[in-house]
């Protein structure tokens, strides 16, 4: 299977390095797989309501799995067209000895767009002054509009806050 990183741990690899005990990763799975990836993390000692969270997932929801001393992970199926776009694009970063995908720096901002939390602004902020980066605001734009158009319909509106947080 196929997936990618998103949230604090990306924001700290494009932008100001954050502690955080969650890691959110977008998946690219036949629904046809996913008992199987279940199985998988439920061998790794990762705690979760089964039929809660493959509900969650085959709902296009986030699903939690906790793990040992306060850790879990955030699970997404990709869905949205910027999922497709992000594994096209991801970046493989080594993080603790190992290789993991990330999110483009476009498509993470646009992701954190998503929630608009006031600690999503912070990393949206890390990353934007991190000049070795050059966003590709077109991009961003597009990948905006797409999201109005299949999850929410202010996302247009939270891309305007956020062109205008640039200047």
């Amino acid at each position: 299977m196929d997936y990618f990183l998103i949230g604090r741990v990306a924001c700290s690899c494009w932008g100001i390095p954050v502690a955080t005990a969650n890691i959110d990763i977008v998946i690219i799975a036949d629904k046809e797989r996913l008992n199987e990836l279940l199985k998988e993390f439920e061998k790794e000692g990762f705690d979760f309501n089964y039929g809660k969270v493959k509900n969650k997932l085959l709902n296009r929801l986030p699903a939690k799995l906790t793990y040992k001393e306060g850790y879990s992970i955030d699970l997404r199926m990709a869905s949205y067209t910027i999922d497709h776009e992000a594994i096209k694009r991801a970046v493989k970063l080594r993080i603790f000895n190992k290789d993991w995908k990330i999110s483009p720096p476009e498509e993470l901002i646009i992701y954190k767009l998503g929630s608009a939390k006031p600690k999503d602004w912070e990393d949206i902020k890390g990353i934007l002054k991190n000049e070795a980066i050059n966003l590709d605001w077109k991009r961003m734009e597009w990948l905006a509009k797409t999201l109005s158009e299949e999850y929410k319909p202010n996302f247009i509106e939270r891309f305007k806050r956020l062109e205008k947080l640039a200047k």
